[in-house]
């Protein structure tokens, strides 16, 4: 029946202990930071590579969040804190996302205002473009398309003899 062997290994105590978890935690931010990552301090990671169990991080806990205010990081949460926390940051996310959708979505409206009040201000009349062709398809059925009134020769002026009387200018 095989026997338990105990660690030949040394555990740290003390000072040395508190260096080596130190050491630890910015290790693994640095390599989390390299990854592209955010580091959440993680207690079992941490145990495991200093080695140490997670009781004895916890009595260390006044370095322990020294380290981590330091880094500017936080801790993995256990409870549905950590949901809720995921929930805002993710929200917080979508909305600033939702703004600069809409500040561009403003911009593209203002352009598109813009388009249409220079092609306004360059068009051609629609009368222009329609009156002839309505008075000769009118002349040559007889009728107007429009209201169906008939069309006859241009009337005569007759000549008038009402003298147009110009007022007095005011002012």
């Amino acid at each position: 029946m095989p026997t338990k062997t105990k660690s030949t290994r040394r555990q740290l105590r003390g000072e040395e202990l508190e260096k080596r978890i130190e050491t630890v935690i910015r290790e693994l931010a640095k390599q989390a930071n390299e990854d592209g990552l955010e580091f959440v301090y993680n207690a079992t990671r941490v145990a495991e590579k200093v080695p140490t169990t997670r009781r004895t991080l916890s009595k260390h806990d006044d370095l322990v969040e020294r380290v981590i205010n330091d880094l500017n990081a936080r801790r993995r949460m256990h409870t549905g804190q950590a949901t809720v926390e995921f929930l805002k940051d993710r929200i917080a996310s979508l909305k600033e996302k939702l703004d600069e959708r809409d500040k561009e979505l403003e911009q593209l409206r203002s352009h598109h205002v813009h388009i249409y009040e220079q092609l306004h201000a360059h068009s051609v009349k629609g009368e222009a473009l329609v009156k002839p062709i309505l008075q000769e398809e009118s002349s040559v059925i007889g009728h107007c398309i429009l209201c169906g009134a008939e069309i006859g020769p241009a009337p005569e002026r007759k000549s008038s003899k009402i003298i147009p009387i110009r007022g007095k200018k005011n002012g």
